[in-house]
């Protein structure tokens, strides 16, 4: 028999990170992102947007979050790859090897970069919850969620999270309106 547990859940709509240097590139020498909202673990979201440019196709007012990376990664929907023309592999965050190349256009430079992926659904879990849980970093687990478009989310990435000691599930807002699910929710993690 498993055990269960109630994580909140935090939905993500396409995003951009990027390199000091790339910031500088799309806004100019010196430019320091402002922040807008503070998303905790020192991440936050910016005051700017971008476009992002495919094989067929452009989107323009992509978020960018702050600080900055050591890579640029652009998180798109399944759904952008249509509108692009892309083909941006469903992977984990940082995991750029297969990603596609997309042309970022910023206020006062573009970069041709191979940044694009769609991120895999994953859980941030508390170096605590972690032992409480006997999980490990990177295993895979089940997540469901409840109501009438109750669906189990399999292979859910666990990452470890050494900088709070809160527990949220990260998955784009795509699947979230699939099953029904909204920032805020509680969903069950399995284990």
């Amino acid at each position: 028999m498993s055990d269960r547990r109630k994580i909140r859940v935090d939905l993500d709509n396409h995003h951009v990170h990027l390199q000091e240097e790339t910031v500088f590139k799309l806004f100019g020498d010196g430019y320091v992102l402002p922040q807008k909202k503070y998303l905790g673990g020192g991440e936050y979201v910016s005051t700017e947007t971008i476009s992002v440019q495919g094989p067929k196709g452009r989107i323009d007012g992509i978020r960018v979050l702050g600080p900055h990376r050591p890579f640029d990664q652009v998180e798109l929907l399944a759904s952008d790859n249509v509108k692009l023309g892309a083909e941006a592999p469903v992977v984990e965050s940082g995991n750029l090897k297969d990603a596609c190349e997309l042309t970022l256009i910023g206020p006062k430079g573009t970069a041709t970069l191979k940044c694009g992926i769609v991120a895999a659904r994953h859980v941030h879990i508390s170096t605590k919850s972690l032992g409480e849980m006997r999980l490990r970093d990177m295993q895979t687990v089940d997540i469901t969620s409840s109501g009438p478009r109750s669906v189990t989310f399999h292979n859910v990435i666990v990452r470890e999270n050494t900088v709070t000691d809160l527990d949220v599930i990260h998955m784009d807002i795509e699947e979230g309106n699939a099953a029904g699910v909204k920032t805020g929710d509680y969903l069950e993690l399995e284990y």
